[in-house]
Parts: C-alpha cells; sequence; structure tokens
C-alpha cells in the first residue's frame, strides 16, 4: 500500500539534478563510428559514419548475392536452416539473405530430381529444410493476412532474430575491418537498431535483448556502448532534411513523414522549431500512427488471387512442392514493381508459371474433366484491372493513415514518402492524386529503401534534434488523495489520524497526447500520510486513457516500484517533504525520489528501460 499523499500539483524542474547523471567508467574510450542497422520485414541493410566524419555517411550495397541480384542498399530478411538427421536433433543455420533463398531453391531441385530417382537408404540423399523469411512480423500483435508461417517446435523468433542479426553484424564488423583496419573491433562501434513506432513495448525489447543475445552489444566481445533505439519515421525524417535543399524548410514549417515498409507503414507529423546556425530540430505534433499495410500485404493479397484464379490444383502443388512459393514470389517482384510505370499503363501483365505448378495445374484439370486452357498454362495473364484489385484495399489503407494525420494537423508543407514500399510507382502516384492539391510539396528522395539505416546514423551523431514528443500513453504514479464522497467508491476510503483519504488512485505526471521533452523532469511533491511511517512504496503506472482516476482496471499497468526507507529522520513526521521527478530519455524512463527537508540517504533512482516504458 502506498502509505504517502499528494503535496502540490505539477511543476517544471528547470535544472537536471546531479543525481540523475549516468556515471560513465574513467577509462571507457568513446566510440568511433556509428553503425545504423535497419532490420526490415522483407529487407535489411546497414549504414555507418565515423564520429569525426559526422557529413560522410557510408550505405553498403555490397551484400553476398545468389548470382541474379541487383546490387542493392539491403539483403533478404531471409534465413535457410536444416534439422539435423537424428531424432530431435538441433537446427542449424545454412545461410542468411539472398543466398538463403538461392540455396533453398538449388536443395529443392535436388529433392525433386531425387524422388524421381527412386527411393534410397543413401544417409547423403539431398535433403530440404526450411526457408523463413517475413518473420519480424511475429513482433507485431495485429498481423492481418501476411501472417508469417508458425514456427516449427525447436525454433521461436527469439532464435531467427539473433541468428540473423549475428549474420549481420558479423558482415559490418569485417566491412569496417576493411575500412579502418583489422584493428577495430566491437569496442569501437555504437549501434543503432531502428524500430517500427507502432510497435508495442515487448517487441522492442525481444529487438535489444537479441541484439545482445547475438554479440553485439554487451557482454564479453560486444559494443560496451549503450545500444540507441531509433523510431524509423524519424530516422527517415532526419535524413531528408539531409539531402533536401536548405531553403526548403522554414522554422514553423511543418512535414509528414510516412515510411511505408515491407511490413508496416509508420506515419509521424513534425514541426521545425530552429534551421541554418542554430541547427535542425523539430518537435513532434501528433501520436505517431501506422499499420500493417506494407509491401508484403500487396504479396498476401498476391498469393489469394492465385488461389482463387488456379483454384484446388495450387494448394495441391505447395503440398507437394512448397519451394514453388518463393519461386512465384520472386517472380512477382518484377511484376509488382512496374505497375503503376507508365509504359505498362492499361496493359496486361504476363506471369510465367514455374514448371511443377505447370505440371500440376495441368494433371488436375486432366483429372477432373475441366477443358484445357485455351492460352496454356505456362503464363498466367493478370490484367490491369485484376493488379488493381490487389493493390488497392493496400494502397488505400496508406491513404487513409495518411488523411488522418492531414486533419489533426490541417496544413502541412511536406509529405515526404519513404520505406521499401515507396518504390512502387502506382502507390506514390495514387498519394499524389489525392493530396496533391492540399501537400504543397510530395517528395520521395533518391534511394528511399536506404533512407532508414542513413537516417539512424545522423540521428546518433545528432541526438538533440528530435526537441520533443508526444507521449502514447499516460504516465503517474499510485497515491493517497482527499476522499471525495460521491465520487470514489466507498469501499476506497481509509481514515489516517482522523481525515478520509482515497486509495488506488492515479497522480497523473503525463497524460496521453501531452508533449514531452528528453530528460526535462517532471515533478510531484508528497508527504506521508500517517505518523510513525518508517517507508514510502512508489508504483508507476501507465494507462491508455488521457486522465485515469485510478490505477485499478483494464487500462492501467504497473511499470515498475520502488521502496524507500524515511526511519531516519522522523522529527517533522507527516511533514517530511519527498520530491518525485519522472524524466523521459532516449531509451529508458528515469524515476527519482529526492529528500527536500529531512536526511534519508542517498536520493532513489528506479530506471526503467525500454522494454517496459516505450512512451513514444
Amino acid at each position: 500500500m502506498n502509505m504517502f499523499r499528494r503535496r502540490e500539483k505539477m511543476k517544471k524542474v528547470q535544472n537536471e539534478p546531479e543525481f540523475i547523471r549516468e556515471e560513465t567508467p574513467e577509462r571507457m574510450e568513446g566510440p568511433r563510428l556509428i553503425v545504423g542497422l535497419d532490420f526490415g520485414t522483407t529487407y535489411s541493410g546497414f549504414a555507418f559514419a565515423h564520429i569525426h566524419e559526422k557529413e560522410k555517411i557510408y550505405t553498403f550495397y555490397d551484400y553476398p548475392r545468389a548470382g541474379y541480384e541487383k546490387p542493392y542498399c539491403k539483403t533478404l530478411t531471409g534465413m535457410y536452416y536444416k534439422r539435423q538427421s537424428e531424432p530431435g536433433g538441433k537446427w542449424h543455420l545454412k545461410s542468411w539473405g539472398h543466398p538463403a533463398r538461392a540455396e533453398y531453391e538449388k536443395d529443392f531441385t535436388a529433392v525433386i530430381k531425387q524422388r524421381q530417382r527412386g527411393a534410397t537408404d543413401d544417409p547423403f540423399q539431398p535433403s530440404l529444410g526450411n526457408l523463413f523469411t517475413r518473420f519480424k512480423l511475429h513482433l507485431g500483435k495485429e498481423r492481418g493476412p501476411a501472417s508469417p508461417i508458425p514456427l516449427p517446435p525447436g525454433l521461436t523468433v527469439h532464435t531467427l532474430i539473433t541468428d540473423y542479426l549475428r549474420a549481420m553484424g558479423g558482415l559490418v564488423l569485417k566491412t569496417l575491418q576493411d575500412h579502418y583496419g583489422t584493428q577495430l573491433d566491437m569496442k569501437g562501434i555504437q549501434w543503432c537498431i531502428t524500430v517500427p513506432s507502432i510497435w508495442d513495448n515487448s517487441a522492442k525489447a525481444i529487438m535489444k535483448d537479441c541484439m545482445k543475445s547475438a554479440g553485439l552489444v554487451g557482454g564479453e566481445h560486444g559494443s560496451p556502448h549503450q545500444l540507441i533505439i531509433v523510431l524509423e519515421p524519424e530516422a527517415a525524417s532526419f535524413h531528408c532534411h539531409k539531402v533536401m535543399n536548405e531553403q526548403v524548410l522554414s522554422v514553423g514549417d511543418k512535414l509528414l513523414v510516412a515510411d511505408i515498409g515491407g511490413g508496416t507503414s509508420d506515419l509521424i507529423v513534425q514541426e521545425v522549431i530552429s534551421v541554418g546556425e542554430r541547427g535542425y530540430r523539430v518537435k513532434e505534433l501528433t501520436i505517431s500512427s501506422g499499420g500493417y499495410c506494407g509491401g508484403t500485404y500487396v504479396d498476401a493479397r498476391f498469393t489469394n488471387y492465385l488461389h482463387a484464379k488456379i483454384g484446388p490444383a495450387l494448394q495441391e502443388c505447395l503440398q507437394e512442392f512448397p519451394g514453388v512459393l518463393p519461386t512465384l514470389l520472386k517472380t512477382w517482384e518484377h511484376t509488382k514493381s512496374m505497375f503503376g510505370d507508365p509504359s505498362f499503363a492499361e496493359r496486361t501483365s504476363d506471369l510465367n508459371l514455374p514448371v511443377k505448378l505447370v505440371t500440376t495445374w495441368e494433371r488436375y484439370d486432366l483429372r477432373n474433366n475441366i477443358p484445357a486452357r485455351g492460352d496454356g498454362y505456362e503464363t498466367l495473364e493478370i490484367t490491369y484491372e485484376e493488379m488493381q484489385s490487389i493493390f488497392d484495399p493496400v494502397v488505400n489503407e496508406n491513404l487513409e493513415l495518411i488523411a488522418a494525420q492531414l486533419q489533426q494537423v490541417g496544413f502541412v508543407k511536406i509529405l515526404v514518402i519513404v520505406g521499401g514500399f515507396a518504390g512502387s510507382r502506382y502507390l506514390t502516384d495514387r498519394i499524389k492524386e489525392r493530396f496533391g492539391r492540399i501537400v504543397p510539396q510530395i517528395i520521395i528522395p533518391p534511394n528511399p529503401g536506404s533512407a532508414i539505416c542513413q537516417g539512424a546514423v545522423a540521428l546518433a551523431l545528432n541526438p538533440d534534434t528530435v526537441d520533443s514528443r508526444i507521449c502514447k500513453k499516460t504516465y503517474g504514479i499510485h497515491a493517497m488523495d482527499s476522499f471525495q464522497e460521491g465520487v470514489d467508491p466507498p469501499e476506497y476510503m481509509e481514515i489516517y489520524d482522523g481525515v478520509p483519504k482515497c486509495k488506488n488512485r492515479f497522480e497523473v505526471y503525463v497524460s496521453k497526447g501531452d508533449s514531452v521533452k528528453e530528460n526535462e523532469p517532471i515533478t510531484r511533491s508528497f508527504k506521508p500520510v500517517r505518523y510513525g511511517q518508517k517507508a514510502i512504496t512508489l508504483e508507476l503506472y501507465s494507462s491508455d486513457m488521457t486522465n485515469p482516476r485510478y490505477i485499478v482496471g483494464d487500462s492501467a499497468c504497473m511499470e515498475g516500484s520502488i521502496t524507500i526507507d524515511i526511519s531516519k529522520d522522523m522529527k517533522l513526521q507527516t511533514e517530511r517533504l519527498l520530491n518525485v521527478s519522472l524524466f523521459f530519455g532516449k531509451s529508458c524512463l528515469d524515476f527519482i525520489a529526492e529528500h527536500v527537508n529531512f536526511s534519508a540517504g542517498k536520493n532513489h533512482r528506479l530506471r526503467l528501460p525500454i522494454k517496459e516504458s516505450g512512451f513514444f
């Protein structure tokens, strides 16, 4: 039970007290390099910069390829695993990135040939493992029709992400050593990883834990420097500022950034508060929004279209030859990317089908006395209207997300479109058609796929760029307050020294929708509720409600607690004053208790990492 009472209304503390400052080991050297890692649903990439050359941010393009991919700023977010042959054998990572899909297809072909030759007892005969893509979607609560396939026993999303980050981290280190010398190790690197703003706290916690498990952060060989968590649309916003002409933005201008990637769409609205010699700084104007409506969901609709067009023959083929689907999706990628290009306007698109699907489809029709297709089975013709039916539900969802943000803020000067799906001409043309009359400038920067990792590095090098953000939840503490007859439930009444008090009250520090500055404390003052009280327990709560009255109910969630011994100085009894401050940091929330007019030893701090306090 919280045996203390509220003393006064909220006040802002002007100077950060000394006890909030993080102690840094005296001999720890700062990082030499900043690496921004964009772990995406379909593709992932990284960029880096030396801390003494902040304007030179390099994006990596030379990923291991399977021989047919063009150089690109990202590689496939894919993993190919095989299981050891003995019963209960462990999963073994064979390859990652583009080679993962290539090796899977190679093994698939070998297994088919082996089947055609007949069964054998050869222990070295070809075997087919599991190809995993889009596994980042396991971290989202609402996945929709593009939900990733369930993971087999023995593999978890934590394992997949950790293995992928470890492999990517090895490539990053080798690349940096090639540039800066083999003496470079993890101690010279500071990592920043991007996350969607719509992710909940548990998803962010998993990413942070996977970075540690992969050996990239902490431990004996990982980076000793704090992992920087960067919100993807913020990274995109800052990158676009870097590539835009300085004259484009002025103080007071508003910009909306839509990061439309493979899995998620993330939107933020910012207002410029300084430019030029004072540096580029912005403040967030609305609660960031988004949804699961990236390019992957167009792929899911394409798959549904195939099932409707081909019929049961497709499912029959996929059950017998699971490798057909990745091949189909790879072929579809080209068709998808060309849709909306003026040279393909109002034209049909021809999709070449894999041989195994052609054979299965033709055999199915023959077996079921279905007339043979007049134009054959090798190619599937998709009309322009059918392409629209595949794209439009996903595109329309993005349009509505943009419209909702514009409705909140009114006029914005610039609408910036980034992310992997921003490469779709059809999507960007629809956005321009819908909003071109009300937004003066709609910008799709060159290489929109690299905007996130480059922006993450730039933000890490310029940490004061975002002046304030909009809080996504209400935060406060469990406190006693005066009991109000007719308002508070009778069962919440408790009498202390003859005075009726209301327990279970939610003392709000910051409300959902409030603008909050990093590391600027919000402070309340409290006193013990009774004579002889020797300890105070402070419990920090969050709520989805704007102004919750009580800490009970479905919307309230306890984030953490600390107990403070106040027994060393009892002279002032219930007049002992305790200042309790809340600091919203970049990746944590600090909860500080400071003794004001009595002695109780050192001040107390509860630090809640991002896994428990994803407040922006």
